[in-house]
């Protein structure tokens, strides 16, 4: 692959990326993600490896595109994290699930400061603390934490598919936009329902047919 080519594939550092990705790509690229997203909404539980395993592929993805932002062979250096960590998750699958389930109490903490002026430090250590409050936890109701991660990584796929159709219209767009990133509780919101009601359908399936997870 040539350096151009490399230079061509996006990295996403935010929500703001992650919607001006789906405003420049093709509609038909929803169809993917809302087809995934519902399966994982209605199936994730016995998908909950795979789930693991994709979701530190993303953090390491991540990872590079922050750390590594603005070089030019940014993606060689993320192609290895990306790679070591997607597979050192899958043995680890049983605690790497806890820490995805931390990762996803200190994000949405951050997310609801993220309009409160706190000081830097303070910020981090709350962080922190949901960080660890949730990871800990997580590793106590694994069961339960499987199935919100699962569904959470559903409705955000089912709800990113839904976005790539509505931005074909530039004015639905930009009021999507301004929505999201003009209010700290729109996006959780907007997750929360199918979220909610994913994990409702798999703890039913699971109970129903006395699943050890």
């Amino acid at each position: 692959m040539s350096n151009a080519a490399i230079g061509d594939i996006p990295m996403f550092t935010s929500l703001n990326d992650w919607l001006i990705f789906l405003r420049n790509s093709d509609p038909l690229l929803g169809v993917p993600m809302v087809v995934v997203g519902a399966s994982l909404c209605l199936f994730g539980w016995r998908l909950w490896r795979f789930c693991v395993v994709v979701s530190f592929a993303l953090i390491g993805y991540g990872v590079g595109a922050v750390f590594l932002s603005g070089r030019p062979d940014q993606l060689w250096y993320t192609i290895p994290i990306v790679v070591g960590l997607a597979a050192l998750s899958y043995p680890l699958a049983s605690y790497a699930v806890a820490v995805l389930g931390g990762l996803l109490g200190a994000a949405l903490v951050s997310h609801l400061m993220a309009d409160l002026r706190i000081d830097t430090y303070v910020y981090w250590i709350i962080c922190a603390v949901a960080f660890f409050g949730a990871t800990g936890y997580a590793l106590i109701n694994r069961r339960l934490v499987v199935i919100l991660v699962t569904a959470a990584i559903g409705a955000f796929l089912v709800l990113s598919g839904l976005t790539a159709f509505l931005m074909a219209s530039p004015s639905m767009y930009g009021s999507m936009r301004s929505v999201v990133t003009s209010s700290v509780i729109a996006l959780p919101f907007v997750m929360l329902v199918p979220t909610v009601m994913s994990c409702f359908y798999q703890v039913a399936e699971v109970n129903r047919l006395q699943v050890e997870l």
